[in-house]
């Protein structure tokens, strides 16, 4: 995924902050710190750099684009903050990896892949709890106090509401009677917390009131959820890995367009898709039968609607808190970006 000249021109930044914050913090010699820096896309699992991998860091980004969306801050955000929201971001992604039971993420393999469910567990916890340090030690930097027990709130509340949304998409792996409201509450509380979440803690460090610091949060969240279901969409139909086969469709995860069509479809259409749910283990075959379904009651075309329905919303939060106009034309952008338009 390619960023927006929006949001890239903080690539630089937020990869320096997190060097500075690993540096910090770790100890070299222990194997843990290099399955941290694998994670972050910084090294191989021999520990060897690997420059070609360049991670996008959309929620450091994020994190300093809502910072420098407020017109009244003094100065510019502290990097390490949105360094902590890629520490975190990365810390989930751990854990959702192994629970998912997902060998790799894009084309490298899974830390727990490698090492094993045990030792990811302890690289997931770690990096939260590096994130946590990031923030904290802003104080030390100049950072008011009260701002940043602030941002460790935001940050903290995103990680809980995170796990609620994880824990109910969990429950519905096995399910064929999901209903619409109850996945966006699951995907509102899972990437809308992430997105939500680094909104908050970057206009938080950046000195905005209460009223921006919220407002910004919950667009975020709406953008999210918005940028979620986008995703399920492309994740259904996306055959452009080795076997055409979107691993999350293979461990029964429900997707968007296959909750509309577990509630929407014809009896007929919702047998076919419950006699391949209910199967022990899906096949790579099974998935052509699911997108067949979805094709039938126009899942793709209702999920695209429904993303820029949501991504409207999103926009409306942001109308209260009287922002430069170039600043919510930015938003704007960053907004069609995360649902592909």
């Amino acid at each position: 995924m390619e960023l927006p000249e929006t949001l890239q021109q903080y690539r630089p930044t937020v990869e320096e902050a997190l060097q500075q914050v690993l540096h910090a913090a770790m100890t070299p010699e222990l194997p843990l710190y290099r399955m941290m820096q694998y994670q972050l896309g910084l090294v191989d699992r021999s520990g060897t750099p690997e420059p070609q991998i360049e991670p996008t860091r959309l929620y450091g980004a994020l994190c300093l684009e809502a910072a420098h969306s407020v017109e009244a801050a003094e100065r510019a955000a502290p990097a390490a903050a949105a360094a902590a929201a890629e520490l975190f971001y990365e810390s989930v992604r751990v854990h959702e990896d192994m629970q998912l039971g997902a060998p790799q993420r894009g084309k490298r393999d899974s830390v727990w892949f490698i090492w094993g469910p045990a030792q990811a567990i302890n690289v997931g916890d770690g990096l939260h709890a590096m994130a946590r340090l990031a923030i904290l030690n802003l104080e030390v930097g100049g950072l008011a106090p009260e701002q940043t027990l602030s941002a460790i709130r935001a940050m903290d509340d995103a990680a809980l509401r995170f796990y609620e949304g994880q824990y109910m998409e969990l429950t519905f792996q096995e399910r064929i009677d999901v209903m619409e409201t109850q996945y966006l509450k699951a995907a509102e509380m899972r990437q809308g917390a992430l997105v939500g979440g680094a909104l908050a803690v970057g206009a938080t460090v950046a000195g905005a009131n209460a009223l921006i610091v919220d407002g910004l949060g919950q667009f975020g969240v709406r953008l999210g959820l918005a940028a979620q279901v986008h995703e399920d969409l492309a994740a259904v139909w996306d055959t452009s890995g080795e076997t055409g086969v979107p691993p999350k469709l293979l461990n029964k995860s429900k997707l968007f367009p296959v909750v509309h069509a577990l509630e929407k479809a014809s009896l007929v259409q919702k047998r076919a898709l419950g006699d391949v749910y209910f199967k022990r283990v899906m096949e790579p075959q099974d998935v052509e039968r699911i997108r067949q379904v979805l094709d039938e009651v126009g899942a793709r075309e209702y999920g695209q609607t429904k993303a820029r329905t949501l991504a409207t919303e999103a926009l409306s939060f942001l109308a209260p808190l009287n922002l430069p106009p170039a600043s919510l034309a930015r938003w704007e952008a960053i907004t069609n970006f995360m649902i592909g338009d």
